[in-house]
């Protein structure tokens, strides 16, 4: 999947971008209309650097939205424009939308779809325009643009998904990694990135996953990143003080290793290979993905492939128990075998993709994990040794950031703040497990006219009192229960009669 980090029409962004190495980039023609008053034509190969990949959108959802006021003559003029900027730059770009103006009409849009260049441009499907139309486009289309607002509807991601084996999709605007694992996305472009600057959020690769953080809560995030950002290269004291190129560098390096990881969660039939120059094309340095069919690959094959054995996810095993249970229906008491699900540790972790590869001291190159977890919690004793062990765990880190307070002057972190409260919890679990005992309680109640029963006659208000004393100081069976109205009786048994 190619990821297009758009809002490269400014200046500032793109020399970023460039200084960083990124592969795609996108522009905005709209955009570039704000800024450029085009007196002369503006060259996308002077600048942009050869070996970027530049994707060209027309900008229509600027457009497109609600309350916008232009005039038809007007929005005529600016696609006439986009034309020739189109053409004038041709060789230079990898991609570009159609100018999709829907205050124009369908109509309109799909007559301009005549003049489109075959290899490099990408028409956009409109929600409101239902799917019927989609699948007619792709039909006739081999580039297919979807908003992702159209994306949010999860009835559509079954026929996307269809599409995606025989078109190429394009996402625009996407900032939902679960989106764009939903389907065989071809190509992505989103300006979310940008948000490290323009809105005050952050965004931290964690190792396996990206966390994104508002305004609000930056602060919390970058000290609960701090070393993960410190090992990265990035200087946290330029990011506590919201300069935005290093909070756009932060962002940059986030997105490309969460883009990596959907890349290798999209394994099964796609493959990154290098396609040649579409014609009309001098540009060969761009490497973009091929949607590579299952298929395809399995043409060929002389014998269809045989039926995999079903086995455990690692990290889960089961193990036989003995069940007794009473029948409901004869009332006998019986036995069945059972299983029961364990936790173990996977053992699938190898050091070449796991995140702390620079760091480990055992790290060695296509070899699997040299640490185990061997975690076992079945009876009370472990369940308290376990409680010991976290407790002890979440108490060096309420130390060590308590350490980290005081350096930095005092400041309350509300991180550290959190992690007490957490320890306070552990610690109140362990006191109540140690001192769990067992109650047992009766309540008793009884008319004054109902019949006075044995518990009565023991608990009650209206018992005989205590049973008289023995000469000896004791209680008799034989009086307890005389006093009680039971009669000590004999069981005989009766002789079998003959008849």
């Amino acid at each position: 999947m190619i990821f297009y980090f758009t809002g490269t029409e400014i200046p500032s962004h793109r020399t970023l971008c460039a200084a960083e190495d990124v592969p795609h980039v996108g522009m905005s023609y709209m955009g570039l209309r704000r800024r450029v008053k085009f007196s002369k034509p503006w060259s996308i190969a002077e600048h942009y650097p050869p070996q970027q990949s530049v994707f060209l959108d027309s900008g229509c959802h600027t457009l497109n939205r609600a309350g916008v006021e232009v005039t038809t003559e007007e929005i005529q003029d600016i696609a006439d424009h986009y034309d020739q900027f189109v053409e004038q730059n041709i060789d230079r770009v990898q991609a570009y939308t159609e100018f999709d103006a829907l205050p124009m009409g369908r109509d309109w849009i799909e007559a301009r779809r005549r003049h489109l260049d075959p290899h490099k441009s990408i028409v956009v499907w409109h929600e409101e325009w239902g799917l019927d139309t989609l699948k007619r486009m792709a039909d006739t289309y081999p580039y297919i643009a979807v908003g992702q607002g159209t994306c949010g509807d999860r009835d559509i991601i079954p026929t996307l998904r269809s599409l995606s084996r025989t078109i190429r999709l394009h996402g625009m605007g996407f900032s939902s990694p679960p989106l764009m694992l939903s389907a065989d996305w071809y190509s992505v472009s989103s300006t979310t990135w940008l948000s490290a600057a323009q809105h005050g959020e952050t965004f931290v690769w964690t190792g396996s996953e990206m966390k994104r953080y508002p305004a609000r809560y930056k602060t919390q995030a970058r000290k609960r990143h701090r070393t993960l950002i410190t090992g990265a290269g990035f200087d946290t004291d330029l990011i506590d003080a919201d300069d935005a190129t290093e909070n756009l560098r932060l962002s940059l390096w986030s997105w490309r290793h969460q883009i990596d990881h959907i890349t290798q969660r999209h394994g099964n039939g796609v493959t990154a290979t290098a396609l040649p120059p579409t014609p009309g094309n001098t540009e060969s340095s761009a490497t973009p993905v091929t949607a590579t069919t299952h298929e395809a690959q399995n043409e060929g094959a002389t014998q269809p492939p045989a039926t995999r054995v079903k086995r455990l996810l690692p990290g889960i095993e089961t193990e036989e128990f003995t069940h007794r249970y009473t029948d409901q229906e004869t009332g006998e008491r019986k036995t069945r075998t059972e299983h029961r699900i364990n936790a173990v540790d996977p053992g699938v972790r190898v050091c070449d993709g796991c995140f702390l590869a620079q760091k480990c001291p055992e790290y060695q190159p296509g070899e699997s994990c040299a640490y185990e977890m061997p975690v076992r919690v079945r009876t009370k004793e472990q369940y308290i040794a376990l409680l010991d062990s976290m407790i002890s765990m979440q108490a060096m880190r309420v130390f060590s950031m308590r350490m980290s307070e005081e350096v930095e002057g005092g400041y309350a972190d509300p991180n550290l703040s959190s992690e007490m409260d957490r320890l306070a919890k552990f610690v109140k679990l362990k006191s109540d497990i140690e001192e769990a005992g067992f109650t047992f309680s009766m309540k008793m109640q009884s008319k004054d006219n109902a019949e006075v029963g044995l518990i009565s006659r023991l608990f009650g208000p209206k018992s005989d009192g205590p049973p008289a004393l023995s000469p000896a100081g004791t209680v008799s069976a034989q009086d307890a229960l005389g006093q009680m109205g039971i009669m000590d009786a004999e069981i005989v048994e009766e002789p079998e009669r003959r008849e």
